[in-house]
């Protein structure tokens, strides 16, 4: 996880989904459609070397089960977006 970057275009299109769906990220996590959902925008944003490694598919259920640690590790990331650069 510490090798992947989220970057401003994908928290955007995370917003909108969120935004879409009236939820929080941690609801829309604990939902595994949504959580599906989110995987695939999250893994959009990782760079093509890390997608031919790891698939879509193995990104979901990945996502799905270590959900509790993640939406914190995302959270921070996201959070960490928003925050004025130093």
């Amino acid at each position: 996880m510490q090798q992947f970057e989220i970057n401003n275009y994908i928290k955007k299109q995370l917003g909108e989904y969120l935004d879409a769906k009236q939820c929080d990220l941690k609801t829309a996590m604990d939902d595994e459609t949504m959580n599906h959902e989110i995987a695939a925008i999250l893994h959009k944003g990782f760079p093509t070397m890390v997608q031919k490694f790891y698939s879509l598919k193995k990104f979901e259920v990945f996502l799905w089960e270590k959900r509790e640690f993640l939406y914190t590790h995302i959270q921070a990331r996201l959070d960490a977006l928003s925050q004025p650069k130093k």
